[in-house]
């Protein structure tokens, strides 16, 4: 006679506790899906994504909030490596690379020729400073200077057109062995004495690839008014003219003005006492130059 209302409150019994259990599943779905703004520790958020994953299927948008907070972006890999080595290219002497060793995405190149007697790796050391890692520094090396002892370790180019070869060369074997890292696009050179007297028909004849140009101890006389139109007509941009001497120094003060006015942009500066170098304070009229001269090559940013 007892049995039928047992039963009717057992049933009432259950299903009140069920209806709270629910109600408490609910209550810690949504505090965990909150707390993804939080700042939690590594291990936390792997714990909590993993829980999370189960309430996919009840809030679409609740699940994709936490699994968004332990996304990770993965930084790019740099470059890394030696700073400076040692660079076999095809049909000639082993070039000089300053290489931009914290890159992490692709930089440009800058070629710097040496002056007679001289030696790459030195080139390559100073304006890889001027630089400062926002591109690769290629310093081809040339023939052994003829007549000095080999014990000296001085090199020269043979000539203009052989040092052209070298340099597309080098170029070349630069951007095979670097192939990630090495920008599309022009090259900036810069020349010192010799490198600057072979250089200046080199970047006259090819203002699309050289458009960039820093000139030391050297070519003054290559760039005439006319010469300066043409380059500059021709896709030139920038023209640094730099010297250690005195006559040097007076020459490239009187004839820059003229090829600005004649449409290629030129800044010339130096010492008149520092002798015929590319170091010291006339490295440092280039390094003072350095942001304008790269100026809109967004290639060279930081």
């Amino acid at each position: 006679m007892h049995l039928v209302p047992v039963r009717v409150r057992l049933a009432t019994v259950l299903a009140s506790a069920l209806v709270v259990a629910c109600a408490r599943n609910e209550t810690n779905r949504e505090m965990r899906l909150g707390s993804a703004s939080t700042p939690r520790t590594g291990d936390s958020d792997v714990m909590s994504a993993s829980r999370d994953r189960s309430a996919e299927s009840v809030d679409v948008d609740g699940a994709s909030t936490a699994l968004g907070a332990t996304e990770m972006v993965k930084a790019p890999a740099a470059l890394g490596g030696d700073p400076l080595i040692a660079l076999e290219v095809a049909g000639f002497q082993p070039a000089v690379v300053a290489v931009p060793v914290s890159a992490t995405r692709p930089r440009p190149v800058v070629v710097a020729l040496h002056g007679n007697y001289d030696r790459p790796e030195w080139q390559c050391s100073v304006w890889n400073e001027v630089v400062r890692g926002r591109a690769f520094v290629l310093c081809p090396r040339g023939i052994r200077r003829r007549g000095a002892p080999a014990a000296a370790d001085r090199w020269e180019y043979a000539s203009a057109r052989a040092m052209k070869s070298e340099v597309e060369a080098a170029v070349t074997a630069l951007r095979t062995r670097f192939a990630e890292f090495v920008a599309d696009g022009p090259v900036l050179f810069i020349g010192f004495s010799l490198g600057a007297g072979y250089g200046a028909p080199l970047v006259q004849a090819a203002p699309e690839l050289y458009p960039r140009a820093v000139f030391i101890e050297g070519a003054a006389s290559a760039w005439s008014v006319a010469a300066g139109k043409r380059f500059a007509k021709a896709g030139g941009k920038k023209l640094i003219l730099a010297c250690g001497q005195a006559g040097c120094l007076t020459q490239v003060k009187q004839l820059g003005p003229a090829l600005t006015r004649a449409g290629l942009d030129t800044r010339v500066g130096g010492s008149a006492s520092a002798g015929h170098t590319y170091d010291g304070s006339v490295a440092q009229v280039v390094s003072d130059n350095w942001d304008w001269l790269t100026e809109g090559d967004l290639r060279f940013a930081p």
